[in-house]
């Protein structure tokens, strides 16, 4: 009896870092797809509308994702990022308060090819994330025979 109890459990413990695992994926995913519609819609507010960047801000936030929200209002990474990914995102954040509109639309157009790569990059890994849990149960059930 405490056999089956020791397998199923050390199958659900598999089971929920497989979701962990997948959900982080998936979170980065979404931070990267805001973070694209967040370049090409402040192209058009370029262009057309000129929106204070504050009000442009909080406008977006309320469309967006938790994730890429509390990153423009407050700053806070809830993703994870390398290293890299991390700097480019501080840079592309840092840079934005351009002096002139030319200026800015040159910095949108680089740090939006680079944002692209990535974001295809990134959802190719979220389309596959879904075997994670599946792993972990199969993870987890190995872990249990072996306790066993």
């Amino acid at each position: 009896m405490t056999d089956i109890v020791i397998v199923i459990a050390c199958s659900l413990c598999g089971f929920a870092l497989g979701k962990y695992l997948e959900k982080r994926i998936r979170d980065k995913s979404s931070f990267y797809a805001d973070l694209n519609r967040y370049i090409s819609q402040f192209k058009v507010n370029i262009d057309g509308r000129q929106v204070e960047l504050q009000t442009f801000n909080a406008v977006f936030c309320q469309s967006c994702g938790t994730t890429f929200g509390e990153y423009l209002m407050g700053n806070k990474l809830k993703c994870r990022l390398s290293n890299t990914e991390r700097k480019t995102v501080k840079d592309f954040f840092d840079n934005i308060s351009a002096v002139s509109s030319d200026e800015l639309k040159r910095h949108l157009e680089y740090y939006s090819d680079i944002f692209a790569a990535e974001s295809k990059r990134i959802s190719e890994e979220a389309v596959k994330s879904s075997i994670y849990a599946k792993l972990g149960i199969l993870l987890g059930v190995m872990a249990g025979i072996i306790l066993v």
